[in-house]
């Protein structure tokens, strides 16, 4: 049996839809005029771990600046950078790893 929320739209549409955002915010964060290097490559790699059921990720800085072999100061400053920008709100959680969800005037 097919799950529906409130408005009738199946979850695989719902995940479609994100995934569709999801490509529209990489270019836009890519295209950005505001937005450095570092800043793009994090906010990317984020966007890519984020699923179309959640539509959202959690990663702690140090797990993020390993994989990506950056500095956790630079992980941080992107993550606010794209956070100051309304490009992505970054929930943050001491001693866990944060939850990142993608923001675009388009979502």
């Amino acid at each position: 049996m097919l799950k529906r929320n409130d408005d009738y739209e199946s979850e695989d549409q719902q995940a479609a839809a994100f995934y569709d955002a999801r490509r529209k915010w990489i270019d836009l964060v890519l295209e950005h005029p505001s937005v450095s290097h570092a800043t793009a490559r994090v906010g990317v790699w984020l966007a890519k771990k984020m699923n179309g059921k959640d539509q959202c990720c959690w990663w702690s800085v140090g797990r993020i600046a390993k994989i990506l072999h950056m500095s956790t100061k630079t992980v941080t400053q992107a993550t606010t950078e794209l956070d100051a920008l309304g490009l992505m709100l970054v929930v943050r959680k001491k001693g866990k790893g944060n939850t990142y969800f993608i923001r675009a005037p388009f979502m």
